[in-house]
C-alpha cells in the first residue's frame, strides 16, 4: 500500500515539474474580463501569425488569459497596444 502511494506521489511531483518547465516558455500578455475583447485579441494574434495559448474554458470563468511564447512577447504586446490604441478599445 505504501509503495503505491509513494509511486503516485513521485508521479505527481515529476508531472508538476514537467508542467512548470513547459510553462516557462510562455508569457502572460493579456487578461481580459470581457469575452468579446478576448476574441478580438486572439484574432489579431492569429492574423499576425503569432502563436498563442489560452487555458481551457470553464463554466465559472471570470477572466480570459492569453499566453505567447517568450520570443514573441515584445512583438505581440506592441501589436496589441497599437491596435487597441488605434481603435480605442482600452479595457476599464
Amino acid at each position: 500500500m505504501y509503495e503505491v502511494i509513494a509511486v503516485l506521489s513521485l508521479f505527481f511531483v515529476i508531472y508538476s515539474l514537467y508542467r512548470s518547465h513547459q510553462n516557462k516558455k510562455w508569457k502572460l500578455i493579456n487578461s481580459s474580463l470581457n469575452q468579446d475583447e478576448h476574441l478580438l485579441l486572439l484574432d489579431i494574434l492569429t492574423s499576425a501569425d503569432i502563436p498563442y495559448k489560452v487555458p481551457p474554458p470553464t463554466s465559472r470563468q471570470t477572466h480570459y488569459d492569453i499566453y505567447v511564447k517568450i520570443n514573441d512577447e515584445v512583438k505581440a504586446v506592441y501589436l496589441l497596444q497599437t491596435v487597441i490604441n488605434s481603435k480605442n478599445i482600452a479595457s476599464k
